[in-house]
């Protein structure tokens, strides 16, 4: 490659500053583009878990679409119906996207992934364990010079001066061999700078376009193309009648709580409007609070929901939600001509029986008159007393 700075071999052994300046701006350079490339494959390595994560969800996906069917909806019963059996459809389109996104992940590994591995613990790693290895060879080699400096020719013998001479000789071969190999691999850098950095991204892009031309071949089809725009047209629909249906919803909440005011109050105001009584009800149902005394004395408000059954009033307690209990009824309808007490109250007195009573039930009949009424509720209430 034209323009690249090298380490000239040829000034391995003479150690020069001009080389050791240059040595010591390439072991930057490897510096540098080592933390540069580990973060470059932190952020491959995401890309490829992100993929595995997409591929696994997309599988997830499908398997909870097909679970719809299995599911104990009361109101969707239907094994048949064009809602599961479009979801079935769906998931089968999905497994085919899920193989396609599994695949795209196994060639991110070997195409992206793999090169810049190969790199950081081949390449790098020799790298930065001969910059180790030279910077010990250049300080043994220090050492030993320095050594024979200071041997002396008077005191030392031949045999020590030989010997000393030989550690030098030794020492420097040990260093040019290192130096040598040290900045061959360090000029080789430079080309591999240019491998470690484009070949991840060209794998990643091999990648996504082959996965792209199988997705094109497996989802740009007439039959899932004419299945989309079926769907999209019934959503669609839907969406519509929902729309109606809701506002039709509006307007009858709009209507019935227009209608409902007076049921809003325990006791209507006396100035709303007389509302006479719906006489040609068959069902009635509604909240009420039961009063009962213990021993009397202790007085106990039990709410219940109370519904007609036939000739019978049925009640339900909240403390009982299951548990339906058979009551006895009378209804008097009392018409107040007072223009304070304008309404028409419906009272219902209950009387209780357990199973094992043979008491004999009690039967009062409509009253027309306020008179009437008062002494009813004295009959009964001796009655009860006594029972």
């Amino acid at each position: 490659m034209p323009g690249l700075e090298k380490i000239h071999l040829e000034d391995a052994l003479e150690d020069n500053p001009q080389t050791r300046s240059m040595v010591s701006l390439f072991e930057q350079d490897a510096g540098l583009l080592r933390d540069y490339i580990i973060v470059l494959r932190s952020h491959c390595e995401k890309v490829l878990n992100a993929q595995k994560e997409l591929a696994t969800a997309t599988s997830n996906l499908s398997q909870h679409l097909r679970a719809y069917e299995n599911q104990p909806f009361p109101l969707d019963t239907d094994p048949d119906s064009v809602l599961k059996t479009t979801l079935r459809e769906f998931a089968s389109t999905l497994d085919e996207v899920s193989s396609i996104q599994q695949v795209c992940a196994a060639q991110l590994g070997d195409g992206m992934l793999y090169p810049l591995n190969r790199f950081i613990e081949a390449d790098l790693s020799d790298i930065f364990t001969m910059m180790e290895m030279f910077a010990s060879a250049s300080n043994e080699m220090e050492q030993v010079v320095t050594k024979f400096c200071k041997c002396s020719k008077k005191r030392d013998s031949e045999k020590v001066k030989q010997d000393i001479n030989e550690e030098v000789y030794m020492a420097t071969k040990k260093y040019h061999q290192t130096a040598l190999h040290y900045y061959a691999n360090m000029n080789a850098l430079q080309f591999k700078r240019k491998i470690a950095l484009l070949e991840p991204i060209i794998g990643y892009l091999h990648a996504l376009r082959s996965t792209f031309s199988v997705g094109q071949e497996t989802l740009n089809t007439t039959e899932l193309e004419t299945f989309l725009n079926n769907i999209d047209s019934s959503v669609k629909g839907v969406q519509t009648e929902l729309g109606l249906e809701t506002q039709k919803t509006v307007e009858l909440i709009d209507t019935i709580e227009q209608q409902s005011q007076h049921l809003y109050y325990a006791e209507p105001p006396v100035d709303m409007p007389y509302i006479p009584p719906n006489t040609r009800l068959s069902q009635k149902s509604g909240y009420l609070f039961h009063k009962t005394k213990f021993a009397g004395m202790v007085t106990k408000w039990e709410h219940v929901f109370v519904y007609t059954l036939g000739s019978k009033l049925m009640s339900i307690a909240k403390s009982e939600c299951n548990q339906i209990r058979l009551v006895y009824y009378l209804i008097l309808c009392i018409t107040f001509k007072s223009p304070l007490t304008a309404v028409l109250p419906a009272v219902l007195m209950f009387v209780h029986f357990p199973k094992s009573s043979s008491k004999s039930i009690i039967e009062l009949s409509f009253m027309d008159d306020k008179k009437g009424f008062k002494e009813d509720l004295r009959l009964l209430e001796k009655v009860s007393s006594n029972m």
